[in-house]
């Protein structure tokens, strides 16, 4: 996970939790969508996966005052097997059908040992880790995916076909926070471009192309990114995405990602439905959990303690956002000027309190 330093404003996961849900319910969202959209983001950002977190609230309620989200859905669940189910989010909120779908899915693994579960015509969830790191936190296994509208150029391809569709997988950890992965299959997340286009700095290579599908480095004529592999070796991450995109939509009902309209489009009075896919693992059911838990604990000590390069450190999937989790915890969140200027506008408009914060000290603070 590549930190980057940021500037703006500290303030607690407390207070920006209570001041996100009040925004949005102020906009018209349900208590239920508006406290599930600030529990997922704020957990992003607690972590340092900002690109996932707060600075998505600005655009939510775009959607919500435009139309675009179903404020108050009627979500359901629908079992269809032992253990198998379906959530109809109702073109509400992707956060709060991904955690319906966690909840539904613990239940059913409690007594079958695993569970699968979609979500279908639903909306952005956020960061995936999200919901695999809930079901990890009450002691389950656990795998999530979502897809997206086309950003991605197919290996061998020169438009794009794939959204950045990501894998999540977070399990249970003795003594500490559940390990998780978190990866977009995409080379790196879409909007580094932008990133890099407002620092004036040049992209990797090998990570993103031009209309034309010519590799490139300059962010201000790159419009897609390559999968996972790069250039040479994108047929793997061109294989992961499709993977996610036929688990999201075939099995939840959805369009593939190729046919579904820009989520960033300007037009927000359409809904742009897509799916979920939650697989669910209780290992009780596995193993003991003692043996369970001596496996898990021994793989990450063994891990961390193989030899590094200079400089380096060899770390477990999660290590980073841990170690920055714990100093956020201590420090506060860092939210942009930006970000922090919108949600101010939109809390005068609201008449909404803005929360405690702090400036961030010369922009030491870091963000995903």
């Amino acid at each position: 996970m590549a930190i980057e330093p940021i500037e703006g404003f500290l303030s607690s996961a407390a207070d920006l939790s209570e001041y996100i849900a009040a925004l949005l319910q102020a906009g018209g969202a349900s208590s239920e969508s508006a406290e599930a959209v600030a529990r997922a983001v704020v957990d992003a950002s607690s972590r340092g996966v900002d690109t996932h977190g707060v600075r998505l609230v600005p655009w939510y309620i775009q959607m919500l005052e435009g139309g675009r989200v179903n404020k108050t859905p009627n979500v359901t669940f629908t079992k269809k097997a032992a253990a198998v189910g379906h959530v109809d989010a109702d073109n509400g909120f992707g956060h709060l059908a991904s955690f319906r779908a966690i909840e539904e899915g613990i239940a059913l693994a409690r007594e079958c040992g695993v569970a699968a579960v979609t979500a279908g015509r639903s909306t952005h969830h956020g960061a995936s880790g999200v919901y695999a790191l809930a079901a990890a936190r009450a002691g389950f296994a656990a795998i999530s995916m979502t897809h997206a509208d086309p950003a991605v150029v197919p290996f061998g391809g020169t438009k794009p076909f794939y959204g950045t569709n990501p894998i999540s997988f977070a399990v249970p950890a003795p003594g500490e926070e559940p390990m998780l992965l978190d990866m977009a299959t995409s080379s790196i997340p879409y909007n580094r471009i932008f990133l890099r286009r407002s620092t004036g700095t040049p992209l990797p290579p090998d990570v993103a192309v031009t209309p034309q599908g010519e590799v490139t480095t300059d962010p201000f004529k790159a419009t897609a990114v390559l999968p996972v592999g790069g250039a040479g070796f994108g047929y793997k991450g061109a294989g992961l995405a499709a993977m996610v995109d036929i688990l999201c939509s075939a099995f939840s009902g959805m369009g593939h990602g190729f046919t579904i309209d820009p989520l960033a489009g300007t037009d927000y009075t359409k809904t742009i439905p897509i799916g979920h896919f939650f697989l669910i693992l209780n290992p009780a059911i596995f193993q003991a959990l003692a043996t369970f838990d001596a496996r898990v604990g021994a793989f990450l000590a063994d891990l961390r303690r193989q030899p590094a390069q200079p400089g380096q450190k060899v770390m477990a999937p999660g290590d980073v956002e841990k170690a920055e989790a714990a100093r956020r915890a201590a420090n506060g969140i860092p939210i942009d000027r930006t970000t922090w200027a919108s949600l101010a506008e939109t809390a005068e408009r609201y008449g909404c309190t803005v929360p405690p914060s702090r400036p961030t000290s010369s922009g030491k603070e870091a963000t995903a």
